[in-house]
């Protein structure tokens, strides 16, 4: 399937890895031109790299801090000028947060975690989303979770968060639709990733199992039975940034093989 997107102009931050970079890659092999962003530059140009290699496409990977929203004009214009334009589809993602009970977690924590999570990411909407109404096209996508719909155990800075995102991305999803801008989240739930693995340890600790343990666990709640692939979480970002999605708007649409427990 043509989905209509060869020569469009993306901007996905924080993609140097995991599902970030799955989805470069994806939106990449259909000939979109792709920027990336990372905390840290190099690993964020070898990521490009990779990608360039692999489809041919132009890849550029930029140094993308996310703690303050003060720098995301600087990152935009970076973008600006290795893509030769504006973005025309933007992907929101960053880093996880660590694993926190709501009545431990910090003061620190919640400052820090709310301007990686939802600051800079509101920020770089409000600089790059006026172009695409200009522009009369464009496609804003965000890299959800689970929590946006169940909150996750031992997990309040993701739940508080990416809840909070995924309100603002219905909001203004209503408020754009009508120039020709779509804005959707797409939340993956055991997707196998190094970040899946790595915490497996941790999540099964607080629930008194071991890590492999944990993994068997979520393995087995899915449907299908067993964890998704980064790729395939990629192309479902790349079919939901394309043409052929004009009419999905104001979404949450589930990578998860079945492992919801509801439709909400």
């Amino acid at each position: 399937m043509d989905l209509g997107i060869e020569g469009k102009r993306a901007l996905l931050l924080a993609a140097s890895g995991g599902l970030g970079f799955a989805s470069a890659l994806a939106l990449a092999r259909e000939n979109v031109r792709v920027c990336l962003s990372g905390s840290n530059s190099d690993r964020a140009a070898d990521a490009a790299r990779c990608i360039a290699d692999d489809t041919g496409t132009t890849a550029v990977g930029l140094a993308g801090d996310l703690s303050a929203p003060s720098n995301m004009n600087a990152l935009l214009d970076a973008a600006r000028s290795a893509l030769d334009g504006a973005p025309d589809i933007l992907v929101l993602n960053h880093g996880d947060p660590p694993l926190r009970k709501a009545i431990e977690v910090t003061g620190d924590e919640l400052a820090g975690h709310a301007n990686m999570m939802m600051f800079s990411l509101i920020r770089m909407v409000q600089l790059v989303v006026p172009g695409m109404r200009e522009r009369g096209w464009g496609r804003v996508v965000m890299v959800g979770a689970p929590a946006i719909g169940e909150p996750i155990p031992n997990n309040v800075l993701s739940n508080l968060y990416r809840g909070g995102m995924a309100n603002y991305c219905k909001t203004l999803s209503g408020e754009v639709i009508a120039d020709g801008v779509t804005v959707n989240i797409v939340s993956p739930s055991a997707v196998r990733t190094d970040r899946t693995l790595s915490t497996a340890e941790q999540r099964g600790a607080l629930k008194g199992i071991s890590g492999e343990e944990e993994l068997t666990a979520r393995e087995s709640a899915t449907l299908a039975r067993r964890f998704g692939t980064p790729d395939e979480f990629g192309a479902m970002v790349a079919f939901i940034a394309s043409e052929r999605a004009s009419y999905t708007t104001g979404a949450n649409i589930r990578v998860d093989g079945g492992s919801a427990k509801g439709f909400g």
